[in-house]
């Protein structure tokens, strides 16, 4: 250089040194502006993808604590959940505003605005998944958290990841431009150097002292940039364009189980080790598509295999090339992330969505969807199954000894019981409280009778102990054959569970098969047919009271007038309906109650206005109470509302209750009788003489009329015995203090026998056709008016 310098004339020499100076000015010039630009290019992509990621977190995070909250059982723990969702909902707020406010792209816009959309579109979901959660609704909340906010979380994700990546591309971009400037400049200032070799010196020193500086300033950048990479919670590898391991970051040490050192240099596949859900090796080179075909690749469906622990993690992962600025494959990059728990979830809240929680048996739902499926199999491969529905007896008696846990605790040790009866083709299911439903596949109804039996004989061995207490409970099952001819699943159940129905009312603990033919099933599908039409007859109050006398025979009753209340229904065109034809309907579906409830309310309505028009009211109207109504809880409070409402004199309502429905519930009906005749009511027990232990239940209760049973009544005149039966309960009622009404009495023949042996009263078709209790209120302003 020194040489050139010294064959150069001074004059020529000023021109090229100007021209040196002014390259020199225009290079430094240039580079400082790629230098600054570059640096706030990095700076502006790092405090982004610093936000974004921020961004991602919270989002993440307020999904698990939804979970959490769902499937916490402490409230104070759901409240702490509830405080952290709102953290992370204010960290995400925060974090996408800061970075509203920064110098953005109009992709990024559109990306921001349509993350609002969808982050919009989960806020509703997720209140809702709060509210269910606060409310202990768990299990609608999961479906909710499954179905729509975790999808529309992933959806967020997406777009999130998408804003990182454009921070990526512009950070590449930048560099790639920056180098294109950075080489222009060196080629100028090349160029001009082989014109004076002095000033190229000179600019080669200058040149040296930024380039220097530059570097020191990239080293700085990519120094930021590990750090950055070191900050974000999925998992980073880059490799080189032969496939090895270039660089993992801290979360992909922790989830490979390599260190960033010990796995420079290495095959990826040696370190990144996928497996399928049933820990197969995946033998699929990750790099072919990369490196070779340069596309990216994604998967949801893999595992990450952790030699050193010897653990598994679902996974997450996207690969894809990367591109030095002459496009040319340099290496690729992976992205991946630990779904373990995300996937457990969605694993956990499908079993929730099939199974009961108690037992750990599916559901109504699930053998539903298995029915309908063997029900299909049947009629297009013409196999026989058998559908099962099983009913515990006495079940309810261990709830009301010993309370919900201790018929919990039952429940899970017969399914215990019933499990081992099982074959491995067949199906347990709970349908809801004490109610099961089995389904045998490939089976006949033989088979299926001997199974079912097997287990009715492993429950009455079965005994149940609870603290000092020790219980037998039996079962009651109904078999419904399952073949090409069977109707629809619904037609299935109902028919199973008549034919269970049928099981308890011949006796409970013992099995019946479903036949077209069967009695007992035609018998109760006529009375499931009466169901509506009493529902309807509620509803449109279309029943009606009427009035049968009660005839004084001794000089005790004389001089007064006595009612017993028999209600009627009316059908759809007005006819009347007799008793016998749905009240057996009524009693079975408990709507006796229902039906009480009308009678005591018509009868009072009834008396209030007798009582306006006629100064002689009847010295008692007896109304008929079933067991259902005495031993609903809410019954007793309604009948004292209605005296206190109606303002009639109680001691003219005579309660009849018959004597079977008062032994079964023995407790109940004492306590309803004490109560009532404190108040001024009167009692009668109906059809006394039919019970077993009529006599020895008869002194516990406290009534005021023994009713003899019409059915020895009204043979009494051909039969000595009945008779003798009616002659023997008179006396004892007597004997007791009690007054005594004969019913079916139906001719004067009988009247006078039962004059004979002083019965008090006699009621039946020989003394008084019943009659409407309006007709009765006609007939006594009738005959006030004939008196006027």
């Amino acid at each position: 250089m020194t040489k050139l310098k010294k064959t150069r004339l001074p004059i020529g020499f000023a021109v090229p040194l100007a021209m040196m100076i002014a390259l020199v000015f225009v290079g430094l010039q240039s580079m400082a502006e790629i230098q600054n630009r570059l640096e706030k290019i990095i700076e502006n992509n790092n405090v982004k993808t610093s936000l974004v990621t921020a961004m991602r977190y919270a989002a993440r995070e307020r999904t698990m604590t939804l979970y959490r909250m769902v499937t916490l059982d402490d409230p104070f723990e759901r409240d702490e959940e509830f405080l952290r969702f709102n953290s992370h909902g204010a960290a995400f707020a925060n974090a996408r505003m800061a970075l509203l406010k920064m110098d953005l792209s109009g992709e990024e816009k559109s990306l921001l605005e349509k993350q609002a959309k969808l982050t919009g579109a989960t806020v509703d979901s997720q209140n809702d998944i709060v509210d269910l959660a606060i409310g202990e609704e768990s299990e609608q909340a999961i479906e909710i958290l499954f179905e729509i906010t975790v999808p529309a979380q992933e959806a967020v994700f997406a777009v999130l990841t998408e804003l990182l990546n454009i921070q990526k591309r512009e950070t590449e971009l930048s560099a790639k431009v920056s180098a294109e400037k950075y080489e222009n400049a060196w080629m100028l200032m090349l160029l001009f150097s082989g014109v004076a070799v002095l000033i190229g010196i000179a600019v080669a020193v200058i040149v040296t002292r930024y380039t220097q500086k530059t570097e020191k300033t990239l080293y700085i950048e990519k120094e930021k940039a590990q750090v950055t990479l070191h900050s974000i919670g999925e998992g980073v590898i880059t490799t080189d364009a032969d496939g090895n391991i270039d660089y993992l970051n801290p979360v992909a040490e922790k989830m490979t189980g390599w260190t960033d050192s010990n796995a420079k240099g290495l095959p990826l596949l040696e370190v990144f080790c996928l497996v399928d859900g049933n820990g197969n090796p995946i033998k699929d080179n990750l790099l072919d598509k990369v490196l070779n075909e340069t596309s990216l690749v994604s998967s949801t469906h893999h595992y990450l295999y952790n030699k050193k622990e010897n653990e598994s993690y679902a996974l997450e992962h996207t690969a894809g090339p990367m591109r030095d600025y002459r496009d040319r494959i340099i290496g690729s990059a992976l992205v991946f992330r630990n779904v373990t728990d995300i996937r457990d979830m969605a694993l956990q809240m499908s079993f929730q969505a099939t199974h009961d929680a108690l037992t750990g048996l599916i559901n109504r739902t699930e053998f539903e969807k298995r029915l309908e499926l063997a029900l299909t199999g049947a009629r297009q491969k013409k196999k026989v199954h058998v559908l099962c529905y099983m009913d515990l007896d006495q079940f309810k008696v261990v709830n009301d000894t010993c309370g919900h846990v201790a018929g919990d605790e039952l429940l899970k040790q017969l399914v215990t019981i019933l499990s081992t009866r099982l074959r491995s083709t067949d199906t347990l299911a709970r349908l809801g409280g004490d109610e099961f439903g089995l389904l045998f596949l490939d089976c006949t109804i033989e088979q299926a009778m001997d199974i079912a039996e097997s287990m009715r004989e492993k429950i009455n061995d079965f005994r149940f102990s609870w603290e000092d207490k020790s219980f037998v409970v039996g079962a009651s099952f109904g078999l419904v054959a399952i073949t090409p001819e069977s109707g629809t699943i619904t037609d299935l159940l109902s028919a199973a569970d008549s034919a269970c129905y049928v099981a308890k009312d011949l006796g409970r603990d013992r099995i019946h098969i479903y036949q077209q033919d069967d009695k007992e099933l035609a018998q109760r599908q006529g009375e499931m047919q009466w169901l509506p039409r009493i529902r309807e007859a509620l509803e449109n109050n279309r029943f009606s009271c009427y009035c049968q006398r009660i005839l004084p025979l001794g000089q005790a009753g004389k001089g007064s007038e006595r009612y017993e209340i028999l209600v009627r229904m009316k059908d759809e065109e007005g006819g009347i309906v007799p008793p016998m034809a749905f009240i057996p309907a009524a009693e079975r579906y408990h709507l006796m109650p229902n039906i009480d409830r009308w009678v005591i309310q018509s009868v009072f309505s009834f008396l209030h206005k007798y009582q306006k028009n006629n100064s002689d009211v009847p010295q008692s109207w007896a109304i008929n109470l079933s067991g259902q109504s005495i031993c609903d809880d809410d019954f007793l409070n309604f009948i004292v509302a209605q005296i206190k409402d109606s303002g009639i004199d109680p001691s003219i309502i005579c309660f009849e209750v018959t004597e079977t429905a008062a032994v079964k519930n023995l407790s109940r009906a004492t306590e309803f009788i004490t109560i009532l005749k404190k108040l001024g009511c009167r009692f009668s027990l109906d059809d006394f003489g039919s019970g077993l232990s009529s006599f020895t239940y008869l002194k516990n209760l406290p009534v005021d009329y023994l009713k003899i049973d019409g059915s020895f009544v009204k043979d009494m005149l051909e039969d000595e015995i009945d008779f003798a039966m009616v002659k023997s309960i008179n006396q004892i009622g007597h004997t007791m203090g009690l007054q005594t009404i004969a019913e079916f009495v139906e001719n004067e023949d009988a009247l006078e026998k039962l004059r004979l042996i002083r019965v008090d009263y006699g009621q039946g078709y020989g003394i008084h056709v019943p009659q409407p209790l309006d007709d009765l209120l006609k007939e006594e302003h009738l005959l006030e008016r004939k008196k006027a």
